[in-house]
């Protein structure tokens, strides 16, 4: 079975998995381990596959600036005291004749003033190396970044013992809830609608804090369809005033706006199926489950 199948990557807690859970996603990492919600295909990104093609190059930086030998690490390791934690990595070597691990990461430059070379890294990347360092069992690992193409940085981290048991301790409550079959309180409304996906004909009683939140859902409802009619209004004008031109500037050049077409696409049109295979389309017809419709009075 691949490390990278739906099965293997809902049967532990993953690297990535804290590494969500430090962006304050952990009540999504838990609906996809339970089968509530699909593991989003990020194969398709460009920047995603950019990540891959450049993690060897990132690796290689890493490796001159370290001066030691950097080999990539092919199969996934579990911690040994406990199953359920396991984690994939990029490079490891020797440093000094102890074991360093090397995570390497193709970032857009925008996000440069997110690190610094102290140490300070955000929450996410550092509950990813201190996942890794705790599955591997080393104390010295380090981020190698490549900024916008052009900038590299490599900043070292020792995690001590301490980190790796906070970090141990906070996942295992996420992992609980794989284990019991239970969720976190909704982030999303998504996430609300996959956990309680139908309804009882029953009254729950507000509280004073859900009473004032449906009156200001009221008020923010009514400012949004009021800005979606100024936005229909603008768009408008601005359509009607470019025509069949694709582009509009200002006189010193400046682009304000562009209307051009998508490319052609193809899709299935089940209509023209229908009338055309009625007996074929009645086979493949299901009932699928009314979603739940939620209303503010």
């Amino acid at each position: 079975m691949s490390d990278f199948s739906p099965e293997t990557r809902n049967s532990a807690w993953w690297s990535g998995d804290s590494r969500r859970a430090a962006s304050g996603k952990a009540g999504e990492v838990i609906l996809t381990k339970l089968g509530k919600m699909e593991i989003p295909d990020l194969s398709g990104i460009e920047a995603v596959q950019m990540g891959h093609v450049m993690e060897p190059v990132i690796a290689n930086l890493a490796s001159e600036k370290l001066g030691v030998r950097l080999e990539k690490i092919e199969e996934a390791l579990t911690h040994p005291k406990h199953p359920w934690l396991r984690s994939h990595f990029d490079y490891h070597g020797k440093l000094n004749g102890e074991n360093i691990l090397v995570e390497c990461k193709n970032y857009n430059a925008a996000v440069r003033s997110k690190f610094d070379d102290s140490g300070l890294i955000p929450a996410a990347d550092m509950a990813q190396l201190i996942h890794e360092a705790a599955v591997y069992g080393i104390r010295n690992i380090y981020l190698a970044v490549l900024f916008g193409g052009q900038e590299f940085v490599l900043i070292p981290f020792t995690i001590t013992d301490e980190q790796k048991e906070e970090l141990i301790q906070q996942m295992a409550v996420f992992w609980g809830h794989v284990q019991a079959g239970t969720v976190l309180p909704p982030e999303t409304p998504e996430q609300a609608r996959l956990i309680y996906p139908t309804g009882l004909d029953n009254t729950k009683m507000a509280s004073r804090t859900v009473e004032e939140a449906c009156r200001t859902l009221q008020v923010v409802k009514g400012q949004i369809k009021a800005l979606e009619a100024q936005e229909a209004a603008l768009m408008t004008l601005v359509q009607g005033y470019m025509g069949e031109c694709n582009q509009l500037a200002t006189f010193d050049g400046s682009v304000l706006a562009t209307w051009k077409n998508a490319k052609h696409s193809e899709r299935f049109d089940s209509k023209l199926f229908q009338s055309a295979m009625p007996e074929t389309y009645e086979k493949f017809v299901v009932n699928i489950p009314g979603s739940r419709r939620f209303l503010v009075k």
